[in-house]
């Protein structure tokens, strides 16, 4: 079996959003296993939920912030691990 380290060719920016709209974070990582991506803001764990869409596509990790708000602004991080190796990206 081959392993392959993690590598974040596509790492986590900065994005702004207007008020009301939603707002996507964007993450590609190449792994083999392949990770697991974990979504935190402000060092809350975040789940799917009417506010926060998660979703993986291959290798595209996306968080989804719906109706973004004033209370929304903060420090939105991503740990991923894939039982090998592990990093995270804010």
């Amino acid at each position: 079996m081959f392993l392959a380290p993690l590598s974040v060719p596509q790492p986590l920016t900065d994005i702004n959003v207007l008020l009301g709209q939603p707002g996507t974070f964007n993450l590609t990582c190449d792994a083999f296993p392949t990770p697991k991506v974990t979504w935190f803001f402000n060092d809350t764990e975040l789940k799917n939920s009417p506010k926060h869409k998660i979703e993986t596509k291959q290798n595209v990790f996306s968080l989804t912030v719906n109706k973004c708000d004033h209370p929304d602004v903060g420090i939105y991080r991503a740990y991923i691990d894939n039982g090998i190796d592990h990093t995270e990206q804010t």
